[in-house]
C-alpha cells in the first residue's frame, strides 16, 4: 500500500457522515486531542498496512449506514455485566468520576441525574470478559478493523439502569444529538429487555428532514454498534427500567489492554500516552 492509498483510507467520507469530520471539527472546535487522534489513527493505518481486513455483507452495512444491529443470545456475557449491575446497586459504592489520568471526564454532570443510577468502579476480569466476547463476536470484530483498516481497543466502559422517572424534567430524556468523540471512535451499546414500536432503547434519526426516523432500536435485548459522532441519535424516557451497557472504542497500535476511565469519563484525551491509575472524587 502505498502513502496515497493510505492517506485515502484516513480521510475517507463515508456515505452516512453528515459532515466532514476532517474540516467541520477543526474549524468549529479546534481540539488539540482530536488532532492527536487523527495522526494515531494515520500511524495505526500505516503500521497494519499489510493486514488485509475482509470485507462482507455485515461490514458493508456498517459503513454504508453507519450502524448494525442484532439480538444478544442467552447466558452471553453482556448478562455478567447487568447481574453486576444488580449487584452493585444493592451495595454501598464510592462516587468516582474518573479512574485514569489523560482521560477526559464531565464533574458532576453524570451524578446528579436523579433517573440513571451508574457502577462507579468495574474490576478488571470484567472488562477483559467484554473485551473477548466482542474479539470472539465475527460481526463486530470484522466491523470495526474494516472501519479502522487497523487493531482497536476498549478504552472505556459504563453501565448504568434508566430509570422511568425523575424529579427534574431536564433528566427526562436524552434530546437528539451527535456525540463529540475523536474522529474513529465507535460505540457498541447493549440493552437488557424488550423494546417495541412505543419504546425503542435507542432512535437514529435524520437531523436534516426535521428529525424523521431512520432506524429504532427493538427487539428483546438488543446490542447495537454505531458512529456516534456521525449518527444524529436520542434515547427517550424509558417505560420501565432500562439496564444499559456503553462499550467506548478506539484504533490502536500493539496495546489492546481494555481501560476503564469512569462511569464520568470519555476517552483518553492523548492516545500516545499512558493512562495510570488515578481517583477523582
Amino acid at each position: 500500500m502505498n502513502l496515497k492509498s493510505k492517506i485515502k483510507k484516513v480521510f475517507k467520507i463515508y456515505p452516512f457522515y453528515r459532515f466532514n469530520p476532517y474540516i467541520t471539527n477543526f474549524v468549529s472546535h479546534p481540539n488539540k486531542s482530536f488532532i492527536l487522534h487523527m495522526l494515531y489513527s494515520f500511524l495505526c493505518i500505516s503500521i497494519n498496512f499489510l493486514n488485509s481486513y475482509k470485507k462482507n455483507r455485515v461490514t458493508i452495512f456498517f459503513n454504508k449506514n453507519g450502524f448494525y444491529k442484532k439480538i444478544i443470545k442467552e447466558k452471553e456475557v453482556p448478562y455478567i455485566l447487568f447481574n453486576l449491575l444488580e449487584k452493585k446497586l444493592n451495595t454501598y459504592q464510592e462516587i468516582v468520576y474518573c479512574h485514569l489520568n489523560n482521560f477526559t471526564y464531565t464533574e458532576k454532570k453524570m451524578s446528579n441525574r436523579d433517573n440513571q443510577q451508574f457502577v462507579y468502579d468495574i474490576e478488571k476480569s470484567f472488562l477483559n470478559k467484554i473485551d473477548d466476547y466482542i474479539r470472539s463476536d465475527k460481526d463486530f470484530d470484522m466491523i470495526i478493523k474494516n472501519y479502522f483498516k487497523s487493531e482497536y481497543r476498549i478504552v472505556n466502559l459504563r453501565i448504568w439502569r434508566y430509570l422511568p422517572g425523575s424529579k427534574n424534567l431536564d433528566n427526562e430524556k436524552v434530546g437528539a444529538h451527535y456525540d463529540r468523540f475523536p474522529h474513529k471512535t465507535v460505540k457498541i451499546m447493549i440493552y437488557k429487555g424488550f423494546f417495541g414500536q412505543k419504546n425503542p432503547s435507542l432512535e437514529i434519526l435524520d437531523a436534516e428532514k426535521n428529525e424523521s426516523l431512520i432506524f429504532s432500536v427493538r427487539g428483546r435485548d438488543p446490542i447495537i454498534i454505531l458512529d456516534s459522532n456521525h449518527l444524529y441519535h436520542k434515547a427517550n424516557l424509558p417505560k420501565v427500567n432500562r439496564d444499559t451497557i456503553e462499550i467506548t472504542i478506539q484504533p490502536a497500535f500493539f496495546d489492546k489492554e481494555p481501560l476503564f476511565g469512569g462511569f464520568s469519563s470519555g476517552h483518553p484525551y492523548n492516545p500516545f500516552k499512558k493512562n495510570s491509575k488515578v481517583q477523582i472524587n
